[in-house]
Protein backbone atom coordinates (compact mmCIF):
# COMPACT_ATOMS: atom_id res chain seq x y z
CA UNK A 1 0.00 0.00 0.00
CA UNK A 2 1.18 3.51 -1.03
CA UNK A 3 2.29 5.21 2.38
CA UNK A 4 1.10 8.84 2.28
CA UNK A 5 5.42 9.90 2.79
CA UNK A 6 5.32 8.53 -0.27
CA UNK A 7 2.03 9.55 -2.14
CA UNK A 8 3.40 13.59 -0.85
CA UNK A 9 6.97 12.87 -2.69
CA UNK A 10 4.85 11.59 -5.78
CA UNK A 11 2.82 14.93 -5.59
CA UNK A 12 6.44 17.00 -5.26
CA UNK A 13 7.92 15.50 -8.43
CA UNK A 14 4.58 16.25 -10.24
CA UNK A 15 4.66 19.81 -9.18
CA UNK A 16 7.86 20.01 -10.36
CA UNK A 17 7.19 18.59 -13.90
CA UNK A 18 3.91 21.28 -13.56
CA UNK A 19 6.22 24.09 -12.85
CA UNK A 20 8.35 23.43 -15.91
CA UNK A 21 5.17 23.50 -18.60
CA UNK A 22 2.69 25.51 -19.67
CA UNK A 23 0.25 26.10 -17.04
CA UNK A 24 -2.96 24.91 -19.25
CA UNK A 25 -1.97 21.55 -18.92
CA UNK A 26 -3.23 20.77 -15.35
CA UNK A 27 -5.59 18.55 -16.42
CA UNK A 28 -2.55 16.16 -18.47
CA UNK A 29 -0.82 16.82 -15.35
CA UNK A 30 -3.60 15.57 -12.40
CA UNK A 31 -4.25 12.68 -14.57
CA UNK A 32 -0.56 11.44 -14.90
CA UNK A 33 -0.78 12.16 -11.35
CA UNK A 34 -3.39 9.84 -10.86
CA UNK A 35 -1.62 6.87 -13.05
CA UNK A 36 0.97 6.98 -11.20
CA UNK A 37 -0.28 6.09 -8.35
CA UNK A 38 -1.99 3.04 -9.54
CA UNK A 39 0.86 2.11 -11.57
CA UNK A 40 2.40 1.29 -8.24
CA UNK A 41 0.07 -1.74 -7.66
CA UNK A 42 0.95 -3.05 -11.08
CA UNK A 43 4.53 -2.79 -9.90
CA UNK A 44 3.71 -4.36 -6.73
CA UNK A 45 1.89 -7.28 -8.60
CA UNK A 46 5.02 -7.35 -10.97
CA UNK A 47 7.12 -8.23 -8.10
CA UNK A 48 5.00 -10.74 -7.13
CA UNK A 49 5.08 -12.09 -10.56
CA UNK A 50 8.59 -12.83 -9.71
CA UNK A 51 8.41 -15.87 -7.92
CA UNK A 52 6.44 -17.62 -10.69
CA UNK A 53 8.96 -16.31 -13.54
CA UNK A 54 12.35 -17.59 -10.81
CA UNK A 55 10.58 -20.94 -10.73
CA UNK A 56 10.06 -21.60 -14.22
CA UNK A 57 14.07 -20.83 -14.79
CA UNK A 58 14.86 -22.74 -11.80
CA UNK A 59 12.54 -25.86 -13.58
CA UNK A 60 14.81 -25.48 -16.51
CA UNK A 61 17.88 -25.25 -14.40
CA UNK A 62 15.97 -28.39 -12.76
CA UNK A 63 16.04 -30.77 -16.40
CA UNK A 64 19.15 -29.77 -17.41
CA UNK A 65 20.72 -31.17 -14.44
CA UNK A 66 18.77 -34.72 -14.33
CA UNK A 67 19.70 -34.74 -18.03
CA UNK A 68 23.28 -35.12 -16.79
CA UNK A 69 25.10 -38.29 -16.70
CA UNK A 70 26.17 -38.01 -13.06
CA UNK A 71 23.44 -35.52 -11.80
CA UNK A 72 23.72 -33.69 -9.04
CA UNK A 73 20.76 -34.63 -6.11
CA UNK A 74 21.69 -31.21 -4.34
CA UNK A 75 21.30 -29.05 -7.07
CA UNK A 76 18.17 -30.43 -7.93
CA UNK A 77 16.87 -29.92 -4.69
CA UNK A 78 17.69 -26.57 -4.56
CA UNK A 79 15.58 -25.68 -7.37
CA UNK A 80 12.74 -27.27 -5.87
CA UNK A 81 12.57 -24.73 -3.21
CA UNK A 82 9.62 -22.89 -3.76
CA UNK A 83 7.77 -25.82 -4.22
CA UNK A 84 7.94 -26.34 -0.88
CA UNK A 85 6.30 -23.31 0.11
CA UNK A 86 2.14 -23.04 -0.31
CA UNK A 87 2.11 -19.55 -0.61
CA UNK A 88 3.99 -19.95 -4.09
CA UNK A 89 1.66 -22.93 -5.36
CA UNK A 90 -1.31 -20.73 -3.93
CA UNK A 91 -0.20 -18.05 -5.83
CA UNK A 92 0.40 -19.66 -9.48
CA UNK A 93 -3.23 -21.54 -9.00
CA UNK A 94 -4.72 -18.02 -8.54
CA UNK A 95 -6.94 -16.82 -11.27
CA UNK A 96 -6.82 -13.71 -9.66
CA UNK A 97 -3.44 -13.44 -10.02
CA UNK A 98 -3.45 -14.90 -13.33
CA UNK A 99 -5.99 -12.05 -14.55
CA UNK A 100 -3.54 -9.32 -12.39
CA UNK A 101 -0.64 -10.00 -14.18
CA UNK A 102 -1.87 -10.72 -17.54
CA UNK A 103 -1.50 -7.54 -19.08
CA UNK A 104 1.18 -5.39 -16.70
CA UNK A 105 3.35 -2.90 -18.67
CA UNK A 106 6.28 -4.65 -17.62
CA UNK A 107 8.43 -7.93 -18.50
CA UNK A 108 10.70 -10.49 -16.76
CA UNK A 109 11.68 -11.76 -20.16
CA UNK A 110 15.14 -9.89 -21.06
CA UNK A 111 15.77 -10.45 -17.63
CA UNK A 112 17.00 -14.32 -18.00
CA UNK A 113 20.64 -13.67 -16.64
CA UNK A 114 19.68 -12.19 -13.88
CA UNK A 115 17.61 -15.17 -12.63
CA UNK A 116 20.94 -17.18 -13.05
CA UNK A 117 22.61 -15.03 -10.91
CA UNK A 118 20.36 -15.02 -8.19
CA UNK A 119 19.87 -18.34 -7.85
CA UNK A 120 23.94 -18.69 -7.75
CA UNK A 121 24.05 -15.72 -4.93
CA UNK A 122 21.28 -17.38 -3.29
CA UNK A 123 22.22 -21.30 -2.72
CA UNK A 124 25.11 -19.23 -0.54
CA UNK A 125 23.36 -17.61 2.01
CA UNK A 126 22.13 -18.59 5.76
CA UNK A 127 18.16 -17.94 4.92
CA UNK A 128 18.59 -20.40 2.11
CA UNK A 129 20.99 -23.11 3.07
CA UNK A 130 18.86 -23.00 6.43
CA UNK A 131 15.21 -23.60 4.45
CA UNK A 132 16.69 -26.51 2.09
CA UNK A 133 17.33 -28.78 4.94
CA UNK A 134 13.44 -28.95 5.26
CA UNK A 135 11.49 -31.35 3.05
CA UNK A 136 7.98 -30.07 4.94
CA UNK A 137 8.48 -26.50 6.23
CA UNK A 138 6.32 -25.41 8.72
CA UNK A 139 3.91 -22.62 7.75
CA UNK A 140 7.00 -20.33 9.92
CA UNK A 141 9.55 -21.52 8.69
CA UNK A 142 7.77 -20.72 5.03
CA UNK A 143 6.78 -17.61 5.47
CA UNK A 144 10.54 -16.93 7.26
CA UNK A 145 12.17 -18.31 3.86
CA UNK A 146 9.85 -16.07 1.21
CA UNK A 147 10.34 -12.68 3.17
CA UNK A 148 14.18 -13.41 3.58
CA UNK A 149 14.31 -13.86 -0.05
CA UNK A 150 12.37 -10.42 -0.98
CA UNK A 151 14.58 -8.46 0.90
CA UNK A 152 17.73 -10.15 -0.63
CA UNK A 153 16.47 -9.28 -3.54
CA UNK A 154 15.00 -5.74 -2.48
CA UNK A 155 17.63 -4.73 -0.18
CA UNK A 156 20.86 -6.77 -1.33
CA UNK A 157 21.21 -8.32 -4.76
CA UNK A 158 22.17 -5.17 -7.10
CA UNK A 159 21.51 -6.79 -10.30
CA UNK A 160 17.79 -7.16 -9.43
CA UNK A 161 17.87 -3.36 -8.30
CA UNK A 162 19.51 -2.48 -11.90
CA UNK A 163 16.50 -4.56 -13.22
CA UNK A 164 13.68 -2.95 -11.18
CA UNK A 165 15.35 0.47 -12.29
CA UNK A 166 15.33 -0.44 -15.75
CA UNK A 167 11.50 -1.38 -15.71
CA UNK A 168 9.63 0.99 -13.80
CA UNK A 169 11.48 4.99 -13.63
CA UNK A 170 9.60 5.25 -9.61
CA UNK A 171 11.71 2.42 -8.12
CA UNK A 172 13.74 3.98 -5.76
CA UNK A 173 10.37 5.90 -4.58
CA UNK A 174 8.23 2.84 -4.51
CA UNK A 175 10.67 0.21 -3.01
CA UNK A 176 10.25 0.29 0.22
CA UNK A 177 6.20 0.62 0.11
CA UNK A 178 6.63 -2.48 -2.36
CA UNK A 179 8.47 -4.54 -0.23
CA UNK A 180 6.53 -4.19 2.76
CA UNK A 181 3.19 -4.48 0.84
CA UNK A 182 4.51 -8.27 -0.02
CA UNK A 183 6.38 -8.88 3.27
CA UNK A 184 2.58 -8.58 4.60
CA UNK A 185 0.43 -9.75 2.18
CA UNK A 186 2.77 -13.32 2.84
CA UNK A 187 2.07 -12.50 6.43
CA UNK A 188 -1.84 -12.37 5.53
CA UNK A 189 -1.03 -15.75 3.51
CA UNK A 190 -0.10 -17.62 6.42
CA UNK A 191 -2.21 -16.18 8.72
CA UNK A 192 -5.71 -17.27 7.24
CA UNK A 193 -4.06 -19.75 4.35
CA UNK A 194 -6.04 -17.10 1.76
CA UNK A 195 -4.20 -15.54 -0.89
CA UNK A 196 -5.27 -11.62 -0.36
CA UNK A 197 -3.85 -9.18 -3.08
CA UNK A 198 -3.63 -5.53 -2.15
CA UNK A 199 -5.98 -3.10 -4.03
CA UNK A 200 -7.11 0.34 -4.25
CA UNK A 201 -9.59 -0.42 -0.99
CA UNK A 202 -11.67 2.70 0.72
CA UNK A 203 -8.49 3.39 2.66
CA UNK A 204 -6.11 3.80 0.20
CA UNK A 205 -8.47 5.44 -1.90
CA UNK A 206 -8.75 8.35 1.03
CA UNK A 207 -4.66 8.64 0.78
CA UNK A 208 -4.43 8.80 -3.28
CA UNK A 209 -7.55 11.84 -2.86
CA UNK A 210 -5.21 13.60 -0.54
CA UNK A 211 -2.75 13.64 -3.07
CA UNK A 212 -4.69 14.45 -5.95
CA UNK A 213 -6.37 17.35 -3.74
CA UNK A 214 -3.23 18.43 -2.38
CA UNK A 215 -1.65 18.79 -5.64
CA UNK A 216 -4.32 20.87 -7.18
CA UNK A 217 -5.07 23.04 -4.32
CA UNK A 218 -1.14 24.19 -4.47
CA UNK A 219 -1.46 25.44 -8.08
CA UNK A 220 -5.03 26.90 -7.45
CA UNK A 221 -3.39 28.67 -4.15
CA UNK A 222 -0.02 29.02 -5.31
CA UNK A 223 -0.15 32.64 -4.87
CA UNK A 224 -1.00 32.84 -1.73
CA UNK A 225 0.59 30.29 -0.15
CA UNK A 226 3.86 31.70 -1.32
CA UNK A 227 3.11 35.16 -0.19
CA UNK A 228 2.35 33.63 3.33
CA UNK A 229 5.34 31.89 3.17
CA UNK A 230 7.63 34.71 2.36
CA UNK A 231 5.95 37.07 4.45
CA UNK A 232 6.61 35.05 7.19
CA UNK A 233 10.57 33.74 6.31
CA UNK A 234 13.36 34.90 7.71
CA UNK A 235 16.34 35.12 5.41
CA UNK A 236 13.69 34.50 1.89
CA UNK A 237 15.96 34.63 -1.26
CA UNK A 238 14.12 32.89 -3.73
CA UNK A 239 17.29 32.95 -5.65
CA UNK A 240 18.80 31.21 -2.91
CA UNK A 241 15.97 28.50 -2.62
CA UNK A 242 15.80 25.45 -4.60
CA UNK A 243 12.71 24.92 -6.17
CA UNK A 244 12.18 21.70 -4.38
CA UNK A 245 12.15 22.92 -1.10
CA UNK A 246 9.53 25.78 -1.87
CA UNK A 247 7.59 23.47 -3.11
CA UNK A 248 7.70 21.51 0.24
CA UNK A 249 7.26 24.52 1.92
CA UNK A 250 4.02 25.20 -0.39
CA UNK A 251 2.81 21.64 0.12
CA UNK A 252 2.96 21.90 3.94
CA UNK A 253 1.60 25.43 4.24
CA UNK A 254 -0.99 23.82 2.16
CA UNK A 255 -1.90 21.23 4.56
CA UNK A 256 -1.67 23.46 7.55
CA UNK A 257 -4.69 25.41 6.24
CA UNK A 258 -6.89 23.12 3.98
CA UNK A 259 -6.51 19.96 5.11
CA UNK A 260 -8.05 19.84 9.01
CA UNK A 261 -7.58 15.85 9.59
CA UNK A 262 -3.86 16.01 9.32
CA UNK A 263 -1.77 17.78 12.28
CA UNK A 264 0.90 20.13 11.49
CA UNK A 265 3.45 18.63 13.50
CA UNK A 266 2.59 15.57 10.96
CA UNK A 267 2.96 17.25 7.92
CA UNK A 268 5.88 18.94 9.25
CA UNK A 269 7.87 15.97 10.15
CA UNK A 270 6.97 14.20 6.54
CA UNK A 271 8.41 17.23 4.99
CA UNK A 272 11.48 17.05 7.48
CA UNK A 273 11.90 13.60 6.01
CA UNK A 274 11.24 14.23 2.55
CA UNK A 275 13.79 17.13 2.57
CA UNK A 276 16.57 14.61 3.79
CA UNK A 277 16.01 12.62 1.24
CA UNK A 278 15.13 15.32 -2.28
CA UNK A 279 17.20 18.26 -1.63
CA UNK A 280 20.44 19.67 0.01
CA UNK A 281 22.08 18.91 2.82
CA UNK A 282 20.79 21.86 5.17
CA UNK A 283 17.64 22.05 3.18
CA UNK A 284 15.37 20.19 6.07
CA UNK A 285 17.28 22.59 8.73
CA UNK A 286 15.85 25.89 6.92
CA UNK A 287 12.05 23.97 6.59
CA UNK A 288 11.77 23.11 9.88
CA UNK A 289 12.82 27.01 10.79
CA UNK A 290 10.18 28.58 8.37
CA UNK A 291 7.39 25.70 9.25
CA UNK A 292 7.17 25.79 12.85
CA UNK A 293 7.28 29.38 12.92
CA UNK A 294 4.45 29.35 10.55
CA UNK A 295 2.61 27.02 12.08
CA UNK A 296 2.64 29.44 15.40
CA UNK A 297 1.32 32.45 13.57
CA UNK A 298 -1.07 30.91 11.23
CA UNK A 299 -2.41 29.26 15.14
CA UNK A 300 -2.10 32.53 17.17
CA UNK A 301 -3.72 34.02 14.05
CA UNK A 302 -7.03 30.98 13.96
CA UNK A 303 -6.37 29.99 10.83
CA UNK A 304 -5.18 26.53 11.83
CA UNK A 305 -8.62 24.71 12.11
CA UNK A 306 -8.47 20.97 12.75
CA UNK A 307 -10.25 18.26 14.13
CA UNK A 308 -10.98 14.47 14.49
CA UNK A 309 -7.17 13.12 14.68
CA UNK A 310 -6.32 15.99 13.20
CA UNK A 311 -6.19 17.99 16.14
CA UNK A 312 -3.32 20.57 16.55
CA UNK A 313 -1.59 19.61 19.35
Amino acid sequence: MLSRRNIRIKVLQQLYAYTQQDSNALPLFSKQLDTRFKEYYLFYYFNLQFLDKFNTYLESEKEIETEKYFPNKNVIRNTEVLLRTDFYTALVKSDEFQNLTNKLPFSWDKHGEMFNHIFTDMVQYDFFIDYSVFDTPTAEQQKEFLTNLYEFLFNEFELYDSAMEEEYVFWNDDSADTLKTIVRHIDHFYSTGKIKFDAINNKQKEDIDFGMQLFEKCIAEKESLDELTQKNSPNWDPERLTLTDMLMLRMAVCEFLYFETIPPKVSINEYLDIAKAYSTPKSHLFINGVLDKLRILLDEAGKIKKTGRGLVN
